[in-house]
């Protein structure tokens, strides 16, 4: 799974475009060769459940993605200004048991971001995957 931000945290994704964005970023998945599970997000984050097809790094899908999804939402001129994606990305691996749970999850996002913040749940997700012992700083862009 991936989870990335908008630029300085700002709420620009509205839900009446919402869906088209995550179907930007599913296309671009699937040009990698990579089958889109569930794409889901808030105003500030998105999160994208993908099998990777491991012909081409996590790294360069990232990238690609926030640039055609940067490019639609500009383009369309959906927001005040320009957007744009903070820096890096968080990624997280899961069994094919877990699948089911982080479906729900993803689809849960508005619900269980009204309980709790996105610095929160990064914060949590790093150290449930155990990628960071203990106590630890995020960047300020979570803030």
């Amino acid at each position: 799974m991936l989870v990335f931000g908008v630029k300085y945290r700002l709420g620009l994704i509205d839900p009446q475009w919402s869906h088209q964005l995550y179907a930007v970023i599913g296309n671009k998945l699937k040009d990698y060769g990579c089958a889109p599970i569930i794409i889901g997000g808030v105003k500030d984050h998105v999160h994208i459940l993908f099998s990777s097809n491991g012909n081409v790094s996590i790294s360069e899908i990232v990238k690609e993605i926030k640039i055609d999804s940067t490019r639609w939402i500009n383009s369309n001129r959906l927001t005040i200004g320009n957007f744009g994606w903070q820096e890096g990305s968080g990624r997280f691996s899961y069994s094919f048991g877990q699948i089911e749970d982080v479906k729900r999850y993803i689809a849960n996002q508005p619900t269980h971001h009204n309980q709790i913040s996105f610095r929160k749940e990064m914060e949590s997700m790093i150290i449930r995957a155990g990628q960071l012992p203990g106590k630890f700083d995020l960047p300020e862009e979570l803030e």
